[in-house]
């Protein structure tokens, strides 16, 4: 051990932190000309700083000490102030440190040790003990007949399709077999496993039967054949001789909520195309429908664009020599990625096979550093003076209204995204767009004024009402967080996605817009799964446990037959990367929560419970195991 630093909490109050911060040269050489260099994601009060100054770019912090030589088997020591909530967790610390020595030319790894928490959360929650049910089904199906009895499936047994609409749903059936149980169905034999049109069925709607005769998987859309199969998948089961069983079992289900969702963040951090294909087909074992693919932040640009290939060849990387500074890891190495639009037409294939709609994400007008840095003659406006830090703490991360060179990049960005994109919907984004924001741009002032604007939302509802024309004239219909109706300008065609509380949503609704519900209180997997220290996630909605999530009612102050909820569409949790370096992270976060998010999208309120569905998690988990799925031990 060479380096090693410190960061202790030193007092804290409901919305204020002092820190201490130590770091400690454990060499027999001192270091000259040097500066600290750290990840941490929360703002520090410039002024508050001791024994230096710093300098802060989103998450990126660079320390320049009062001190230029740094004396072997000694520590520089500094403390700092930031206007939080209390640290409750060790993700709360710093993320990574280097040294920078000898101006620049040398680098120094650094040692982190957890952040010393002034008062950690120190208990668990309990999860109850439950026995293991028989059919571990989830989401739980709405109506369940069993039988006594089971089929048995052979090395003779096969796939017989009598619907054409059923090939995808087979082909995926086929391969997770293969996948899961090692079997193969054979091209002859008997027709164990039959697929039949039913046009009687609605769309997602299945109907499973399992008697002497075989398995009978019908549905009246390729979406329903999908979600057949992947009940199936979750009842089969092996006998003490380890030959495949499938217990007797008539199975009638249907969706609550037409739109069953999860976002994936791949902007903060960049996953590959293994990892997205394999989350949509975890997606496609718990019959959701739609894959939200967030693809630009401030942190990286991740689609080609070919008629702006700047937008990848700069806002794809951030670190040394890059346009961008690093951002929540990787200090030492230029970090980053993007999909082609051949592998994103490989993706959506992919999700189109298990009936899952892909709906990418161009974040605008906020939330657009990457692609600001990456086409400053185009997008930056040199006469604009405005003073603001965005909520991930940026100066220069917002798109100019008023500038020629945004809505050509609008043009052309929407136009290949609407090319390449199957999904009706094209998600722009919309949210966080600081105060502050155009108020010493005389540009914007003029614009403000030919349109008789009182408010800088208006400019913020002027170009996302420009973006939706554009996505309508391209055959889209534009959706966003649930501030794209800021400013009073977009059309109620709009559809938002309401991350912020059901309260916001329930607004929206009330104003004639259709509704996702994303609140960030009860959905967003990033957050911690439990209130012990060492719980990776964060924490600024709430902490989430198994139950919370399982919980979650959507909804549960409005009457059933309050009209509004006909605005309500459907649910969509979210994973967003600031953390979620690998495979391993990603499915400590997602799973099991994942499972418990799927039953409140897809069961009726009055099949859903607690112990219930615990029961059925405890059967289930052995086909977690068997996809290798990294997941959050529930009874450990």
């Amino acid at each position: 051990m060479s380096f090693r630093v410190e960061l202790a909490v030193l007092s804290e109050q409901k919305q204020f932190c002092r820190f201490g911060l130590t770091l400690h040269n454990l060499t027999d050489q001192a270091v000259n000309n040097w500066q600290l260099q750290f990840i941490l994601d929360r703002f520090i009060l410039a002024d508050s700083f001791t024994h230096g100054e710093i300098e802060q770019v989103g998450s990126f912090c660079v320390v320049k000490p009062d001190t230029h030589v740094l004396e072997a088997n000694q520590h520089y020591y500094c403390e700092f102030s930031i206007n939080t909530a209390p640290l409750r967790f060790y993700t709360d610390g710093l993320k990574d440190a280097l040294i920078v020595a000898n101006n620049g030319e040398t680098t120094h790894s650094v040692v982190l040790t957890p952040i010393a928490l002034a008062s950690p959360y120190r208990e668990r929650t309990q999860i109850p003990s439950v026995n293991q049910a028989t059919l571990a089904v989830i989401p739980k199906a709405n109506k369940i007949e069993c039988f006594d009895g089971e089929f048995r499936l052979t090395q003779s047994s096969q796939i017989t399709l009598q619907s054409n609409i059923a090939q995808h749903a087979a082909n995926w059936l086929q391969l997770e077999l293969e996948t899961l149980f090692d079997f193969t169905a054979q091209s002859i034999g008997h027709s164990d496993i039959v697929f039949r049109n039913n046009p009687t069925l609605d769309e997602a709607q299945y109907l499973l039967s399992v008697s002497g005769s075989g398995i009978r998987l019908e549905a009246g859309s390729h979406s329903g054949f999908v979600h057949a199969s992947a009940t199936l998948l979750q009842i089969i089961q092996r006998d003490e001789k380890q030959n495949l069983t499938v217990p007797y079992v008539r199975i009638t289900d249907t969706p609550r909520f037409k739109y069953r969702g999860m976002m994936l963040d791949c902007a903060r951090h960049f996953h590959s195309v293994d990892m997205v294909k394999r989350l949509i087909n975890q997606l496609a074992h718990y019959k959701f429908n739609t894959f939200h693919w967030h693809l630009t932040d401030d942190e990286g640009w991740r689609l080609e664009i070919k008629a702006l290939p700047q937008l990848t060849k700069v806002g794809a990387y951030r670190g040394k020599g890059t346009q961008l500074e690093p951002q929540f890891s990787h200090l030492a190495d230029v970090y980053g990625g993007y999909y082609t639009q051949q592998e994103v037409k490989e993706v959506i294939a992919y999700a189109e096979q298990r009936g899952i709609n892909v709906i990418p994400e161009i974040d605008i007008p906020g939330h657009c550093r990457a692609a600001i840095k990456s086409l400053p003659d185009l997008l930056q406006d040199p006469s604009d003076r405005s003073q603001y830090r965005s909520i991930q703490h940026y100066s220069d991360n917002v798109l100019s209204p008023a500038l020629e060179g945004t809505y050509q990049f609008l043009d052309q960005v929407l136009t290949e995204v609407a090319e390449l994109f199957p999904s009706p919907w094209v998600h722009i984004g919309a949210d966080e767009v600081p105060s502050g924001v155009w108020l010493a741009s005389p540009a914007c002032q003029t614009l403000m004024e030919e349109n008789n604007y009182q408010s800088p939302k208006e400019l913020q509802g002027h170009l996302l009402r420009y973006a939706e024309k554009k996505l309508r004239s391209l055959g889209k219909r534009m959706v966003g967080w649930e501030e794209a109706q800021h400013g009073n300008k977009v059309s109620k065609d709009t559809v938002i996605y309401s991350w912020l509380s059901e309260e916001a949503a329930l607004n929206c609704a009330k104003q004639g817009f259709d509704v996702i519900l994303q609140p960030g209180q009860s959905t967003y997997l990033d957050m911690t799964q439990d209130y012990s220290p060492e719980e990776p996630g964060v924490d600024w909605a709430a902490v989430i446990p198994l139950e919370n999530a399982y919980c979650y009612e959507p909804l549960a102050q409005v009457p059933d037959n309050d009209p509004i909820r006909k605005r309500i569409l459907g649910i969509q949790c979210a994973l967003w990367s600031e953390i979620v370096t690998n495979q391993n992270r990603m499915d400590y976060m997602i799973f099991p929560r994942l499972t418990a998010m799927a039953e409140a999208c897809w069961t009726e309120k009055s099949e859903r419970n607690w112990q219930d569905y615990l029961t059925r998690l405890k059967g289930h988990l052995a086909l977690l195991d068997k996809q290798g799925i990294n997941y959050r031990q529930p009874w450990k």
